[in-house]
């Protein structure tokens, strides 16, 4: 995590679901923070589904959008199945009133 970045990401990499806590600001920081975070993943050949927890998400901008729709290509791209898990209340409004809440949380069959 960069110093002025005010988006905190811990990666739990236990077994096959890799686990992404976020916690902050989905900003235009969050690309810089959250990417490197989900490309680590996909080229760990253990990992093969990445769920993203962001119930401690505060404020989500369209920068932060464009993170999570990033990391979500960027996975399908890799065959790994990524969906958000948890979202606040601000953030699961958001997400459902830009259309993204069902792309984000649905698993690929």
């Amino acid at each position: 995590m960069s110093d002025n970045s005010a988006l905190a990401v811990l990666v739990l990499d236990t077994g096959r679901t890799a686990e992404v806590l976020i916690a902050g600001d989905l900003d235009l920081s969050a690309d810089a923070v959250l990417g490197p975070a989900v490309s680590d993943l996909l080229i760990d050949p253990y990992v093969e589904r990445i769920e993203i927890d962001a119930a401690l998400v505060g404020f989500c901008d369209s920068s932060g959008l464009t993170a999570l729709i990033r990391a979500h290509r960027r996975s399908t791209n890799y065959g790994v199945p990524l969906r958000l898990v948890q979202a606040g209340p601000r953030l699961h409004h958001i997400l459902d009133i830009t259309g993204l809440w069902h792309t984000l949380t649905t698993t690929p069959e």
